[in-house]
């Protein structure tokens, strides 16, 4: 094919010649063949693509192929029930909510009940007749002057930047319009956050993003600033993030644009580095003390810390600690290892952390274990979605629940895995401003609020399909899982609270 190629380009050149002086007229076929032959020959002599090289143009097109491998996968190729991360099915739940539109489906579930791991819920004989329930829970320990009352579904950690400025703006205004906390990711504090109103968290991170110091250390000054901001309602310290933990990040220089540089506290148009550990504490103790320091900057607003488990005799060290010196942040967000990310370390994204299901049934445990679970709340994310995998995190022992992607499909978000990129379809995740415009903030914060009102209204359908009367009554009993082809297990069966 290589030396064929050769052969018929000089071929090709000499009809070419020929018919041009044989017709004239003809002359507008060279602006067609030239510059294809002239690929053809890019492509003959560069040494980078074997493919491209063994068969110079065709070769383009496996190349164009694999770039889109995974829309056509998406678009024409795949079922309901094989997308990854996600399956039509579950983007499916989020669109129809986000849309308000009809909530049923016809001719029965394409979700085999015979796979090993199928999970299901338990109905009861007689459903409850009503659900007394705020779906709300009060966030704050002993330490804490002013707690604060937390939907169960709020929006998990997006930074600006690596969302677009539209897809904070809606989230911001979907927050405000149902009444739960917008997490700002630990990009800073801007006045996308404050637009509509919404209750935030202000998380920041190893970068001190917003309130750091010109040499990346952390600015008491700036963080108090943000802290006694009205609308933050809570502090979040990330320690670590289900899809890279314990490695760090970097802001590619291309997306540190001026906005963007501006509230993160750093100079436009360079490579920002995100370390993997935290320069304000280096162990428990000291991160105790910096928590009691954030409190009294904050003027007692709740002080929480995010991290994916991973090392677990580390982290009973770590809430031993809280018992002993009597001290401890008031809540902690676990993050799963199937969390969600714009761009990760390959190895991290694929092989580290702890799977959320785990991890919340494991910090719970340790939590009573030392008789702190009544004092520290528990914030579970990773892959929540519906109302079903709501309820699984309250039954291993989340007090709410942190929502990212789900949030982003009802924004519009298509699963093209274009977040690192910044050539999101969507708008979503990309600082293009031509695609940015096509995300339309009034439209969208109102299908990012109609998600959240449908799925919590679905968890109280779900609670009283199964006979309970509110929150309280939440079990892990309840949840079946097909652990072997011939045996099924609840969940109280799987995660035992005293192993």
């Amino acid at each position: 094919m290589r030396n064929g190629f050769v052969i018929t380009s000089i071929i090709l050149v000499l009809a070419l010649a020929a018919i041009i002086i044989l017709y004239p007229f003809l002359w507008w076929l060279a602006l067609i063949l030239l510059p294809i032959l002239f690929l053809g020959l890019i492509d003959y002599f560069q040494k980078s693509n074997n493919i491209r090289r063994t068969y110079p143009l065709l070769g383009r097109i496996t190349n164009i192929l694999e770039k889109q491998r995974h829309v056509v996968q998406e678009t024409v190729l795949l079922n309901r029930t094989e997308g990854k991360p996600f399956n039509w099915i579950q983007k499916e739940i989020v669109y129809k909510r986000a849309e308000d539109a009809a909530k049923n489906q016809p001719f029965g579930t394409q979700i085999p009940y015979d796979e090993v791991g199928r999970e299901w819920f338990t109905h009861s004989t007689y459903p409850a007749k009503e659900i007394k329930d705020d779906f709300r829970v009060t966030i704050g320990s002993s330490k804490c002057s002013r707690p604060y009352s937390a939907s169960i579904l709020n929006l998990a950690g997006m930074s600006y930047g690596s969302i677009s400025k539209n897809a904070t703006l809606a989230f911001n205004g979907g927050a405000k319009i149902a009444g739960f906390a917008q997490n700002t990711g630990e990009g800073g504090f801007t006045p996308y956050h404050k637009k509509y109103g919404a209750d935030i968290i202000f998380q920041f991170g190893t970068g001190y993003f917003g309130c750091r110091t010109e040499d990346g250390n952390f600015d008491t000054k700036k963080f108090k600033e943000i802290a006694t901001e009205e609308v933050v309602k809570m502090i979040e310290i990330k320690i670590s993030q289900g899809a890279k933990p314990g490695f760090g990040a970097i802001l590619p220089a291309k997306k540190n644009t001026a906005d963007i540089a501006k509230y993160r506290d750093v100079e436009q148009g360079t490579e920002i580095l995100s370390p993997p550990h935290h320069a304000a504490f280096g162990n428990d103790e000291e991160m105790l003390s910096f928590i009691q320091e954030l409190r009294e900057l904050s003027v007692g607003k709740p002080i929480g810390i995010k991290l994916c488990i991973g090392q677990k005799d580390e982290f009973e060290n770590m809430i031993s600690s809280f018992s002993r010196i009597g001290n401890y942040p008031d809540f902690i967000a676990i993050d799963g290892a199937e969390g969600g990310s714009g761009a990760a370390h390959m190895e991290s994204l694929h092989w580290a952390g702890t799977p959320i299901v785990e991890a919340v049934h494991f910090a719970d445990k340790v939590l009573r274990k030392h008789k702190l679970r009544e004092e520290i709340k528990i914030m579970a994310a990773g892959k929540v979605i519906s109302a079903f995998e709501i309820y699984r995190m309250l039954a291993l022992g989340a007090d709410a629940c942190y929502s990212a992607r789900g949030m982003m499909f009802a924004l519009g978000c298509v699963q093209s895995l274009k977040c690192n990129l910044d050539t999101c379809p969507t708008g979503i995740t990309t600082m293009n401003p031509t695609r940015v415009a096509s995300l339309v903030v009034d439209d969208k914060k109102t299908k990012v609020a109609n998600y959240h009102k449908n799925t919590i209204k679905a968890f109280a359908e779900l609670l009283r399909s199964m006979g309970l009367k509110d929150r309280t009554d939440i079990d892990k009993k309840y949840i079946l899982k097909k652990v072997r082809e011939n045996q099924t297990l609840t969940y109280d069966e799987i995660y035992v609270d005293n192993q």
